[in-house]
């Protein structure tokens, strides 16, 4: 999953950063700047645990 198709998804799903946080385990600045698109930088661990929270809540929603 792209940088972009992850803040996409994000928006799509409505989800904030603060849930993405508690969920990931990924620190939050982390999180805020890469939403925000300050960075573009996330270890492959941040960035899996990220798309892996993102591809539960979808998963949520289409209940």
């Amino acid at each position: 999953m792209t940088n972009e198709e992850m803040r996409r998804m994000k928006e799509r799903l409505e989800i904030g950063e603060f849930k993405i946080n508690y969920k990931s385990g990924v620190h939050y600045g982390i999180i805020e700047d890469f939403f925000k698109g300050k960075t573009d930088e996330l270890t492959p661990k941040d960035r899996e645990r990220i798309i892996a929270v993102l591809e539960a809540e979808a998963k949520k929603k289409k209940k």
